[in-house]
């Protein structure tokens, strides 16, 4: 299995960079929220690698408030090394690392966590260099205990299939699937996502694979398969190079084509048209060369073996290297080039040992070449060394099956443990919740009543000002209507004779005026029918030269206004305006609606407004109440209604007449004793 931890996209990386600079530098060794959150994206951002993010990565280190944050910025950076040149670079940043947490007096779980994956990024050095897997065995082991020690617990599961991995390729299958079952149960028991386990089950399907268990190997690899869209970028590369090599293994040719393309297509989509010219895209290489060349296109073969061979030999991975000549062999042979073999095989010195499968590989050429050349006792050796080969994979067979069986009971074991560890905390929380719960309800009580008792005080102050300003309303009200009924009583008795009808008339206006004097506020409708009749009476009262008109351009049912305040600037019009006139008399009311406002309009053809020529004995009473009524409303309304009077003049600039304006937003409210009223 690969070990690459990281790697972060560009969004990614710009909250990174917020993250650091929000860290909490005084808890020394506790991860804040802010902190786990940036490692957590870190971790989900596997295999995102480009040179961009390496110029991220200085910046958010160069920002770093404490040594903790520095180190898991440097690892970081490290871990991009296991997918870009020069790969060698993981090992000075894990050492630099570890010198850090080795000074450490008080090893936190912070600095474990830390600690865990500096030897896991040093022993990712060794093993996919493949310099020394018995190094990397005591590293990932390491990391492994060390994470189970930290707070990154959830990492102990891959520490563990890495182990499992480098036993792989020290051809140890048991002690490999050890390793892999406990990281499987250990993921298991963490509750860890399925993304975490898919790499495990990938790993089981190799092992498998290299036992010739093909049908368990399948069965692994299904699994894994299910779980692709949500694998991290890395582990898709890592999964379709292990699917591509079980068909291989069973000589299915076709289909392990199609696997490795799919690889190369995923490389090319992760990092670019040649992969960055890195481990993956050459191993990829490799992998397509030995299946062209199984399926006769020698000449495709040759071309990829050409272009992966200086990386490797840059790097010195042996394995590759031998891998490279066993297919560059197999050339050979296809050409009949019998000579470019030996020369092959006398040119080869490896300081490692190599893995039994790519041993097997080599074997299979090898035994054509004998064949060619008539060396048939070198041949039958390869035979019999193949033979005791799969007799040893028997018995590792039954070693691995009884290392599981032993597994799977101290597995059984420590889930029981770990079950009663879980009940006991349940019945913790459930305690503490209880308690959590009983706080909450008293809390939210407490506000509760406090909100009650500030509603009423609230609601106690507004209806004492309501009353208020009610009564002060009803108090102007008062004030103008006996002043209505005694003017037109006093014009009315002295012309009784001439109109018979109109005290019945006046009868009823009076019933109307007390009714309008037991509400604050009327529909705009009530109101124009008072207002009709008493212009009806004024009529009489003053002969047909009174014209009346009204032009109403809207619905007027649903507009609510002051009562009484149309009949007092209609009143005023008769009083101030339209007595004075001599000859035809011209009265108009208009209203209309616009941008959610009503506009009253009352016009006369009198003499105009002059406050010079009001008499002494005139109080002025009805324009007071009127902006007494307006001022009393547009305290309790943000929209306020307004009030205007103004001069009508003609084009020489002679007055003609008189105009009074009231402009009433749709949105106001009216007070009474009750309630609040909206228009």
């Amino acid at each position: 299995m690969k070990i690459i931890h990281n790697l972060i996209t560009y969004i990614i990386i710009a909250s990174a960079i917020f993250m650091v600079a929000c860290g909490d530098s005084e808890r020394k060794y506790d991860r804040s929220k802010e902190q786990a959150a940036r490692l957590s994206m870190l971790n989900d951002s596997i295999g995102y690698a480009n040179s961009n993010f390496l110029k991220a990565c200085d910046s958010m280190i160069a920002i770093a408030q404490d040594s903790l944050d520095y180190y898991e910025l440097l690892l970081a950076k490290g871990e991009v090394y296991t997918v870009i040149n020069p790969v060698d670079s993981m090992l000075y940043y894990a050492n630099l690392t570890l010198a850090f947490t080795d000074r450490c007096k008080d090893k936190g779980q912070r600095i474990n966590g830390i600690a865990s994956k500096a030897y896991s990024l040093k022993a990712t050095y060794y093993h996919q260099l493949r310099q020394n897997n018995d190094s990397a065995i005591v590293l990932f082991q390491k990391a492994y205990k060390t994470a189970l020690q930290s707070d990154l617990k959830e990492c102990a599961a891959d520490m563990a299939a890495n182990t499992g991995d480098a036993y792989i390729f020290k051809d140890d299958l048991p002690k490999g699937a050890e390793w892999y079952r406990r990281a499987l149960y250990l993921a298991d028991s963490l509750n860890m996502p399925e993304k975490s386990t898919a790499s495990i089950y990938m790993g089981l399907g190799r092992i498998y694979t290299q036992m010739q268990d093909y049908t368990t190997a399948r069965k692994f690899y299904e699994d894994a398969e299910r779980r692709y869209d949500i694998m991290q970028p890395n582990m898709r590369i890592y999964f379709l190079n292990n699917y591509g090599n079980l068909y291989y293994y069973m000589h299915d040719y076709p289909n392990a084509l199609k696997m490795f393309l799919r690889m190369k297509a995923e490389i090319e989509r992760q990092q670019g048209a040649d992969g960055n010219n890195a481990n993956d895209i050459n191993l990829c290489r490799i992998n397509l060369a030995d299946v062209y060349l199984n399926l006769g296109n020698t000449d495709s073969a040759q071309v990829l073996v050409e272009k992966c061979e200086p990386f490797f030999r840059k790097y010195n991975i042996e394995a590759a290297i031998f891998y490279i000549n066993t297919i560059k062999i197999g050339i050979c042979i296809n050409k009949n080039n019998l000579n470019c073999v030996r020369n092959i095989i006398e040119s080869e010195n490896f300081s490692y040992p190599i893995e039994n499968t790519l041993k097997s590989i080599r074997a299979r050429y090898m035994k054509r070449y004998y064949l060619m050349i008539g060396n048939y006792d070198k041949a039958l050796e390869i035979i019999e060394k193949t033979r005791s080969e799969e007799d040893s994979l028997a018995h590792n067979k039954m070693n691995m099956r009884a290392n599981e069986i032993m597994l799977r009971f101290t597995a059984d074991t420590l889930k029981l443990h770990h079950q009663i560890a879980i009940n006991k905390k349940n019945d913790e929380m459930k305690a503490a919740h209880l308690t959590i719960a009983i706080v909450i309800l008293l809390m939210v009580i407490l506000l509760l009543g406090a909100l009650y008792l500030i509603i009423y005080i609230r609601k106690r102050r507004l209806q004492e000002q309501l009353n208020v300003v009610n009564l002060r309303l009803e108090n102007a009200r008062q004030r103008i209507s006996p002043h209505f009924v005694f003017n037109v009583l006093n014009q009315q008795i002295g012309q009784s004779h001439e109109n018979d009808n109109t005290l019945i008339e006046m009868s009823n206006l009076i019933r109307s005026n007390l009714e309008l004097m037991s509400k604050s506020y009327i529909s705009l409708t009530e109101e124009m029918e008072f207002v009709d009749n008493y212009v009806s009476i004024q009529q009489k009262l003053m002969g047909n030269s009174v014209h009346y008109t009204k032009d109403i351009r809207c619905d007027i049912n649903n507009v609510l206004i002051p009562a009484m305040i149309v009949q007092i600037l209609v009143e005023n019009s008769f009083k101030h305006g339209l007595k004075a006139v001599e000859g035809e008399k011209m009265l108009t009311i208009t209203i209309c609606q616009e941008n959610m406002i009503t506009y009253i309009t009352v016009e006369d053809n009198g003499p105009g407004f002059d406050c010079r020529r009001q008499s002494i004995s005139s109080t002025s009473t009805g324009l007071k109440v009127v902006r007494q009524i307006i001022s009393l409303t547009n305290s309790n309304n943000k929209a306020k209604m307004r009030f205007g009077i103004a001069n009508i003049t003609s084009s020489e600039g002679t007055i003609t007449g008189c105009k009074a304006t009231l402009t009433i937003p749709n949105n106001i409210k009216y007070i009474n004793n009750k309630t609040i009223t909206s228009k």
